[in-house]
């Protein structure tokens, strides 16, 4: 059966993620929207394909929202998360099937109120579909159902440059708007057993990784995503940390006492990542046991780590939604409805390689 999607963002993800569903065979269409006209050319010229159409939209615009999804599958949200609540409403309007590539907590307790009507709809809605919030979610699952006595889940995950130049050790690798999210929102945890809140740029530990020196992780804000409700009941602890380079976290705090903790002092500072490499480590811990998965991931022209590893699993998890693969309708957290699996395949058929997948 022959699927035709909706991407909406024509940015580094919306790209990666038009990409890869245009690599498959099934795929019939790709519309492309962007509020730019500039970079839908730009995204055209790219990705040189006769089955995408490309289409200038105004994301504050239900009708024209509407428009867009009314003759596709399924549609993908790779723009700023403060859209996701419209778009959740628009796909159950016209009965489409949405993930997105989230961020934000609050948005998410939005998207999820929803439940019911996509439900009712005949549609699933799958919030937080990237990298971390995203695949990570998915793969704690995995090691849950696989570790049963694990009763703790330390979730570290950073995308860095190669060669870091910078005072901060760090470049732009997605959008600068995300980035200030999850270093300046509260941050969700589980620890003995209660939710609690805690503050972003706290509980900095070194971290180890082969062939790196001089890691460090700490707390930010929405990578756990909905994992803390799922599991609230049968975790004690379970947290996030994002992995930088040491004494990135300091700098951070430095800017932000000097009132320069501003999307624009990232936009002129910072400038485009072009080789990187995605850091991810879960550890499982219980009973005296642990057991850890990792991926070390580098940029494999034309596209860097971080644009794979945050469209690719929004466009698998797309793809599963159009083919019915994912069987639950509703607002739903992809730990309770993304086939493990199959999901893991498709990423390895990606080259998105895991380590210690195979205990």
């Amino acid at each position: 059966m022959f699927k035709s999607y909706a991407v909406l963002g024509a940015g580094l993800m919306g790209k990666a993620t038009a990409y890869d569903l245009l690599q498959q065979n099934d795929t019939t269409e790709v519309i492309l929207a962007d509020n730019s006209s500039e970079e839908l050319k730009k995204a055209a010229e790219f990705l040189n394909s006769s089955k995408l159409e490309t289409r200038v939209f105004d994301a504050k615009n239900k009708p024209e929202i509407e428009n867009l999804f009314q003759n596709v599958d399924a549609a993908v949200a790779a723009i700023h998360y403060r859209f996701n609540v419209l778009f959740t409403k628009a796909a159950i309007k016209t009965k489409t099937h949405l993930c997105d590539l989230g961020g934000n907590n609050s948005i998410v307790d939005e998207q999820l109120k929803l439940s019911q009507e996509a439900e009712a709809a005949g549609i699933s809605v799958i919030p937080d579909c990237g990298l971390a919030p995203g695949m990570v979610a998915i793969l704690v699952r995995w090691g849950i159902e696989k570790f049963p006595w694990a009763d703790t889940v330390n979730i570290r995950v950073g995308g860095l440059p190669q060669n870091p130049k910078n005072k901060l050790k760090y470049e732009k690798l997605f959008s600068v708007g995300g980035l200030i999210n999850e270093y300046a929102e509260p941050v969700r945890v589980l620890r003995n057993g209660k939710i609690e809140t805690i503050e972003p740029l706290t509980e900095t530990e070194d971290i180890q990784f082969p062939g790196f020196k001089n890691l460090e992780a700490f707390t930010t804000s929405g990578g756990t995503s909905t994992l803390i409700e799922t599991y609230k009941n049968q975790l004690k602890n379970l947290d996030y940390k994002t992995i930088r380079y040491s004494g990135h976290c300091n700098e951070i705090k430095e800017l932000q006492r000097n009132g320069l903790f501003t999307c624009e002092y990232f936009e002129k500072d910072l400038s485009l990542c072009t080789e990187d490499i995605t850091l991810v480590k879960i550890v499982f811990k219980g009973t005296g046991q642990k057991k850890e998965i990792t991926i070390a991931d580098k940029t494999k022209p034309p596209f860097t780590s971080m644009m794979r590893m945050t469209a690719f699993p929004a466009s698998i998890i797309s793809q599963m939604q159009a083919r019915e693969q994912i069987k639950n309708k509703g607002v739903l957290p992809q730990e309770k409805c993304v086939p493990v699996d199959l999901f893991i395949s498709e990423l390895e058929k990606r080259e998105i390689i895991i380590r210690g997948i195979n205990y």
